[in-house]
């Protein structure tokens, strides 16, 4: 027997499921929210702990090599990284961060539940908190269940690292094979780089941060191995064994290699796992992905997909974009946009960020595009941040002049593309930045330098 009936009900509280879940009720409607934990993996495993890793790494870096040019302290020793006070501290923000969630769901009146859901049928969910077990039917359903890191078949005798466990590492590993070269790779690459173990990474095939521009890639490549990471493309991992305390990883090349920890990032898979689709009427694609709609509406009509289960992106822009998305859309104001209009910003070293078609995608595709390529790397501000060099490529369509991509590396990576991205929506065309007065010395300066090679 139903226990409760509700407009809508949302399983899943991370960025994406309380944003749906807050526009919803500030609309009107009676929403319930499920979830074990509020903020879900994004403010434990996720983005809050790479973002926040990165960001003390970079300040454990500057204090360590960059603050004897402006300070005189004497040390006995290099200061070490502490993993358990970065714990501490990251563990401070994270709850103020849920705290804010909570008060958030609150002020719109969402109801919220404390436990799991699964699919009874089309329109009904078993829901399971500490106490009891119960139905709950709904009009409409938003899955939010976020992504899981992918798991490995390769054989191992070691524990390896992953962005779930990082925090139980006592001490700086000396050395550290990073497997993946994707966006979480890389970002823990650079943050193990910072605070001073040796680093290597293996990416299975010819390029690492696949959807970023190869020129843009070749540039960061070089910067990696100007900083001391090896990178080693074209071949897998076939095992990992541990003798004492070492470990060796054996490669599909005939060649290992040794090295005290290993961290996995192969990817990251939806969470869709456990909560009896099939019972729903959901169907997924061979890969596991849910099919969907260009409204993010699943096979059953009453169902929505959200944030990183929609396997279409897993930045946390797409979390709020897809859930405004889904949320206009029940509440029959269509908004529908494209993942490409999200920009895609790595805090690495050199800083990347990218905003739709890439150079090859975008001649994949049949347009008549022309490129501009820009160094800008003796800007003030860049000299400023101390970083010396810094390229944006931007893609556009040669009749109607309207930017197809942006692609950005080195200082100012990131504000730059977010310009783009906003033009790219606005649907501005490339020489109207002409018309435009930026602020000096800021990294935008650079964009009336662009607009002057619009052709």
């Amino acid at each position: 027997m139903v226990k409760q009936h509700f407009d809508i009900v949302v399983i899943g509280a991370g960025p994406a499921g309380i944003e749906c879940a807050k526009k919803l009720a500030d609309s009107g409607k009676q929403v319930l929210l499920i979830d074990k934990n509020i903020g879900g993996s994004y403010c434990y495993a996720g983005s809050v702990v790479s973002n926040l890793l990165l960001h003390i790494s970079y300040l454990y870096e500057r204090s360590v090599n960059k603050a004897s040019n402006f300070l005189s302290v004497d040390y006995d020793k290099v200061p070490s990284f502490d993993f358990k006070k970065a714990k501490k501290y990251i563990d401070g923000i994270t709850s103020k961060l849920v705290k804010d969630f909570q008060d958030e769901l609150e002020q719109s009146g969402v109801q919220v539940i404390r436990g799991t859901a699964v699919f009874e049928d089309e329109n009904t969910l078993r829901v399971t908190d500490e106490k009891q077990s119960f139905l709950i039917g709904f009009s409409k359903a938003v899955i939010a269940t976020g992504s899981n890191n992918m798991a490995t078949n390769v054989p191992s005798t070691k524990k390896l690292i992953d962005s779930t466990n990082i925090f139980e590492l006592n001490a700086t590993p000396k050395s550290v094979i990073v497997v993946g070269g994707g966006f979480i790779g890389t970002e823990f690459a650079t943050f193990f780089r910072r605070i001073g173990s040796t680093v290597t990474i293996i990416e299975k095939t010819e390029k690492v941060l696949a959807t970023i521009d190869r020129q843009v890639v070749k540039d960061y490549e070089d910067q990696l191995k100007k900083n001391g990471v090896e990178i080693i493309k074209g071949v897998s991992v076939e095992r990992i064994e541990k003798v004492g305390n070492k470990t060796i990883v054996f490669l599909s090349n005939d060649t290992k290699l040794e090295s005290e920890e290993v961290f996995l990032s192969i990817g990251r898979r939806p969470n869709m796992g456990r909560i009896g689709v099939d019972s729903a009427g959901i169907k997924l694609c061979e890969r596991g992905f849910p099919k969907l709609t260009k409204s993010l509406r699943t096979t059953n009509r009453n169902v929505y997909v959200v944030g990183d289960c929609t396997g279409i992106n897993m930045f946390v822009n797409w979390a709020f974009m897809s859930a405004d998305m889904v949320a206009n859309d029940i509440l029959e104001k269509s908004k529908v946009i494209s993942a490409e209009y999200c920009p895609r910003i790595l805090h690495l070293d050199p800083e990347i960020a990218a905003v739709g078609l890439s150079e090859d995608k975008a001649k994949e595709s049949g347009i008549e595009c022309k490129v501009i390529k820009h160094s800008f790397k003796n800007l003030e501000n860049a000299i400023m941040s101390g970083t010396f060099k810094g390229f944006i490529k931007v893609i556009y369509d040669d009749a109607t002049k309207r930017i197809l991509g942006c692609h950005a590396i080195g200082s100012g990576a990131a504000e730059l593309v977010t310009t783009f991205s906003m033009m790219i929506q606005s649907r501005i065309s490339l020489n109207k930045l002409e018309d435009f007065v930026f602020n000096h010395p800021t990294f935008s300066g650079v964009l009336g330098d662009i607009a002057g090679k619009v052709k």
